[in-house]
């Protein structure tokens, strides 16, 4: 009979991943106490990924410590700041200032204490990230062990549940004085409610030097504020791209925003003064330049997402050198408050549904989404013909890309509704454009003829598509 030592080293491995639940316990130590093999198994899945709070770091680093090598083996860090709970009478109203401020202080102690152990990090040149998250035991989406749950009901009756936190962002307050070149990835759940504020974004960008790959998320969503508190913080997060470290080549960009859920209703104008161009629209194109994999969420429909209004000396041609893939869902509505979209006579308006600001208190509703209904089905023929204008302008300066998806955000009976899309597929010198959507969009013939072009001078055979859906 063959003994434990004599098996391959896969069989070992997968009979101690499976005997093993997540996390160090003394399961986990009494088998990793069998000999030195199943040690290193055992090290090498519990030391994967580490979940930390706070009070977890000295004992977690300490544990490294003792063993060095187990530095090696860590691929994540998921690190949770845990708030405060909130009263009852609290849970049935928004967020004071001095309750922000006292979270913002525990959000900026609670991450000082982590960086300050990340900035001793040896650099093992594998790759490290970082998970950043916060919540309240009594917020509507909660950490309950490893698990993120949601609650439906609330604490008691009455409670605001994620419309508590409306508008409020994590401030991480203070600078950080040592770079942290260890983490190659930084991410912000998507299943966490609470944002971390623009500064604190730019702060860690210019704290994790090494960082090759960020996950991101932008609160965007300033509707009860005066329209210069939105413009202020899409400028703060344009700076903050442009200090995206020099090595990252994947970016994934999640802009929190809903335009009016009454589609009679305008936007917010963003572009300030004569300038006719959003910092953040600009902002993004030019970090995308430097990308391998692209996936945006939430971003204004504008031509200048691909292509500047005007290209001279000063203001060059875009080129995307090494741009592989792209994953765009943007809003049908621009930078300057316009739609992208026209009314369709011939659909009835229809009722939206399941958006976060359906349940807010009545006096803090803004107008434009007192009635939620939208009937803006039609693509603007011209707005929507210099959009791909500009997209097949910046696909020419795109010599490596293989896949582009561009999706029209819009939400109908809860659901991402797909009322309109592109997409673009090139397989060596086979290449092919569709556009889909219900009711259809056909560029016109001046669009395509430049795409043609397009196609000629980079030597592809392309086809075009078109779908109803």
């Amino acid at each position: 009979m063959v003994g434990l030592s004599q098996m391959p080293l896969e069989i070992l491995e997968d009979i101690v991943h499976h005997a093993l639940s997540s996390g160090i316990s003394s399961k986990a130590s009494h088998i990793a106490s069998v000999n030195r093999i199943w040690q290193s198994i055992v090290e090498s899945k519990t030391f994967q990924e580490l979940r930390l709070g706070v009070l977890d770091i000295p004992t977690a680093i300490k544990t490294l410590h003792n063993r060095p090598e187990r530095f090696t083996l860590v691929r994540r860090i998921v690190f949770t700041v845990i708030l405060p709970r909130y009263t009852a009478i609290d849970c049935t109203v928004v967020e004071s200032d001095s309750e922000r401020f006292r979270n913002d202080l525990i959000f900026t102690r609670s991450m000082k204490v982590l960086l300050v152990q990340l900035q001793a990090w040896p650099s093992t040149g594998r790759t490290l990230e970082l998970q950043i998250s916060a919540f309240s035991p009594s917020d509507q989406r909660y950490l309950n062990g490893n698990q993120w749950v949601r609650s439906s009901f609330g604490v008691v009756l009455g409670d605001l549940l994620h419309n508590r936190t409306y508008g409020s962002t994590l401030e991480l307050y203070g600078g950080i004085d040592k770079p942290v070149p260890a983490i190659t990835k930084l991410t912000f759940r998507d299943d966490c409610e609470r944002y971390v504020a623009v500064s604190g974004v730019h702060q860690l960008f210019c704290t994790f030097t090494g960082l090759r790959d960020i996950d991101i998320r932008l609160w965007d969503f300033y509707k009860h504020s005066p329209d210069f508190t939105r413009r202020s913080t899409r400028r703060q997060m344009a700076k903050a791209l442009g200090d995206i470290p020099s090595g990252v080549r994947s970016m994934r960009f999640h802009v929190k925003y809903y335009p009016p859920a009454d589609q009679t209703f305008m936007g917010q104008r963003l572009c300030e003064g004569n300038n006719e161009s959003d910092p953040l629209t600009v902002a993004y194109r030019k970090a995308t330049q430097k990308m391998t994999i692209v996936d945006a969420h939430g971003m204004l429909g504008t031509p200048e997402l691909f292509w500047p209004k005007q290209v001279n000396p000063a203001n060059p041609a875009p080129i995307w050198s090494n741009l592989r893939y792209m994953e765009l869902y943007f809003h049908i509505l621009d930078p300057t408050g316009e739609w992208l979209f026209e009314p369709d006579e011939h659909e009835p308006r229809r009722q939206q549904a399941d958006l976060p600001f359906h349940d807010l208190p009545a006096h803090f509703t803004p107008q434009e989404d007192a009635r939620p209904m939208q009937n803006r089905f039609t693509a603007h023929q011209n707005k929507m013909d210099q959009f791909y204008l500009a997209v097949g302008k910046a696909i020419m300066n795109m010599p490596k890309l293989e896949r582009m998806h561009l999706q029209a955000l819009t939400y109908l009976n809860g659901r991402l509704s797909p009322l309109h899309f592109f997409m673009f597929r090139s397989d060596g010198r086979f290449a092919r454009a569709i556009w889909g959507g219900d009711p259809p969009f056909t560029p016109n013939k001046d669009v395509l003829k430049a795409w043609r072009r397009m196609a000629y001078e980079r030597s592809l055979f392309l086809t075009f598509e078109w779908r109803a859906r």
